[in-house]
């Protein structure tokens, strides 16, 4: 006459299983930088070189996710402090804008590799965007010693206006 229902044994080592959908990768910047890096560094100076490794890394790397570190490395040659410092404690690539020479076959090359990458990765056009706006703030807040980087940048931006109107 035991009225009350006995419990059923339990498993002690259960574990849960959770959905694919639900795990969340994490944000992890500096690994990506890392990969970055070091693939640029393997491909040196050549920019049809350094072209196929973006486009061919891009579906293996999130560039959605880290589009900022991404136009950082590429423009600045590593992850931007805040202050629009680089970083000191990671590394840096010989591959970046800043340290370009500054003609104008070099920028037009330069631009040829962002267009390349934009066309081939559509999403990254906005993130393209607001990285040269805090570019460009950084280097008006920047004070005069670093006019050459200006130069440089301002030149960017208008070799690639002119072919994203003469191109689209």
């Amino acid at each position: 006459m035991n009225n009350q229902k006995q419990q059923k044994p339990t498993l002690t080592g259960q574990r849960f299983k959770t959905r694919k959908r639900d795990e969340k990768e994490r944000f992890d910047p500096t690994q990506f930088q890392e990969s970055i890096v070091q693939g640029l560094n393997q491909t040196g100076t050549d920019l049809e070189a350094v072209a196929k490794f973006l486009d061919a890394s891009g579906a293996k790397l999130d560039y959605r996710r880290y589009a900022e570190t991404l136009f950082d490395i590429l423009v600045a040659g590593g992850m931007l402090a805040p202050g629009g410092t680089l970083s000191d404690d990671m590394t840096r690539t010989e591959f970046c804008l800043f340290t370009a020479q500054e003609d104008l076959e070099t920028m037009q090359a330069y631009a040829q590799v962002f267009n390349k990458l934009i066309r081939r990765y559509k999403y990254l056009e906005k993130g393209f965007e607001e990285e040269i706006k805090k570019f460009l703030q950084l280097l008006q807040s920047s004070c005069s010693s670093r006019g050459s980087t200006r130069r440089t940048s301002t030149l960017l931006l208008a070799v690639c206006a002119k072919s994203a109107w003469t191109t689209g």
